[in-house]
């Protein structure tokens, strides 16, 4: 009815009203949807929680649908200030990334879904230094290879901060973008970035190139420090903590429980990111993928290219603990999976692996071959061989490893530096709990 009465104007005419129509109607129900989920979201929150296990999933819930909605409201920035073109548009995003991990996948997950391609500037050790005073955990080429190994990624480059101060914006993203920089963009989470009382990304704010994205809360490499430097479980949720762990005091780092909330939202949107089921060679390599590596990319490198598709078996908290003791492992289950999900190697992911390599698993699942690496991250070596039915059945390849990285020789490195790292550890927590407050409103810790 609608269009026939457009037909009877000019055809020009008819099409303005037409296009006009739409996007009233269009901006209308965009504005009802949008007041009905702010009426249920008030009617669902005000209802009573009778227990504190209630309460805790109202929380994660909340958390859920903030998620949702920080991503609509991402996904409508780029639509204002993000013009498409016939080029394509790539997005930059910079950081130390030391002790790589999900929180840090997730940005680039974001950051490469505002354009068509991400470039990733992997601060030196040298301009960290410089910058910080002190040097990561992780040398130049661990770091790198963590990064490039990550699905998101479609490039890294070595990042200069200094060239954004000295040279400006254009100068940095060509130096960056290798030349192409007319429709490039920074982007940064919601967190701040300054340094000496300086907004670091100041001048891309004022050229109109840059663009923020929603920080991973619950997850920093501060906390994870935080975690590996303390020896105790109580970073861990569950029967695994007997008993409180000892307060913070003087050499002795204070860890909490991780306070990452894990959605389906987000597991979606990695899952989503694998390049689902295919026919062929089926490869199976499984472990705990603690604390995420270049040691673990390259592993799975290499297994994946044994057969067409790789599952890689992650196992749980208790099965890590009861098999390697002290304080393993470091990422609980659901950060460690997220971990191996965001690996670009991946191909699908086994939750709960069981330990023992059985014959019914390899059944099931089409194994074809069974992987393992010559370096394990740990010291520890089971006298029972969980993977003895795969060397039974003559299908267990062991790979040597192509990097000497582990979670001992992480741990190791940190603990030769723990007196340094104590009081900017405090600090830099300190700074993130505060600034976690403030953006939620929550009041401040007594």
């Amino acid at each position: 009815m609608v269009n026939g009465c457009f037909m009877l104007l000019h055809p020009i005419h008819a099409m303005a009203l037409l296009q006009w129509f739409r996007g009233t109607l269009r901006q209308s129900l965009r504005w009802l949807l949008l007041r009905l989920c702010a009426a249920f979201a008030s009617v669902a929150t005000a209802l009573p929680a009778e227990s504190s296990e209630e309460a805790v999933e109202t929380r994660r819930q909340v958390a859920e649908v903030r998620q949702m909605l920080t991503g609509a409201e991402a996904r409508c920035q780029v639509q204002l200030t993000i013009p498409r073109g016939p080029k394509p548009i790539r997005m930059f995003v910079d950081g130390v990334f030391d002790l790589t991990h999900y929180g840090h996948m997730n940005a680039f997950r974001q950051a490469r879904a505002l354009g068509q391609h991400l470039v990733v500037g992997v601060n030196s050790d040298e301009s960290v230094l410089q910058a910080k005073g002190f040097l990561p955990v992780l040398m130049d080429s661990e770091r790198q290879a963590a990064v490039l190994g990550c699905r998101f990624v479609d490039e890294t480059a070595e990042y200069i901060e200094e060239l954004v101060e000295s040279k400006g914006i254009e100068a940095c993203l060509r130096v960056c973008m290798r030349g192409i920089g007319d429709e490039d963009y920074f982007v940064h989470g919601d967190d701040p970035c300054v340094v000496d009382g300086r907004d670091v990304y100041e001048a891309a704010r004022k050229a109109g190139r840059f663009c923020t994205i929603p920080r991973t809360e619950g997850i920093s490499t501060t906390d994870i420090v935080g975690r590996l430097l303390l020896l105790t479980q109580d970073h861990h949720m569950g029967h695994l903590v007997d008993q409180p762990s000892p307060v913070s005091k003087q050499g002795v780092f204070a860890s909490k429980q991780s306070n990452f909330l894990v959605t389906s939202q987000l597991l979606r949107a990695f899952s989503g990111a694998l390049p689902g089921q295919k026919p062929g060679k089926v490869v199976y390599v499984d472990g705990a993928w603690d604390m995420f590596h270049c040691g673990h990319v390259a592993l799975l490198r290499n297994a994946k290219a044994l057969g067409d598709l790789l599952i890689v078996g992650v196992h749980a908290d208790a099965v890590v603990n009861q098999h390697r003791a002290s304080n393993y492992p470091i990422m609980n289950m659901q950060e460690r999976v997220l971990s191996v999900l965001g690996c670009r190697y991946v191909d699908d992911v086994l939750l709960d692996a069981p330990w023992q390599v059985t014959r019914e698993m390899i059944a099931t699942l089409r194994i074809s071959v069974v992987v393992r690496g010559t370096i394990c991250d740990t010291d520890v070596r089971d006298a029972d061989d969980p993977h003895n039915i795969p060397k039974e059945m003559g299908i267990q390849v062991e790979l040597d490893s192509e990097e000497s990285l582990s979670l001992a020789v992480i741990a190791q490195r940190l603990h030769e530096r723990r007196s340094d790292l104590f009081e900017r550890h405090r600090k830099k927590a300190t700074q993130e709990d505060d600034w976690y407050r403030r953006k939620h409103g929550l009041s401040s810790r007594s």
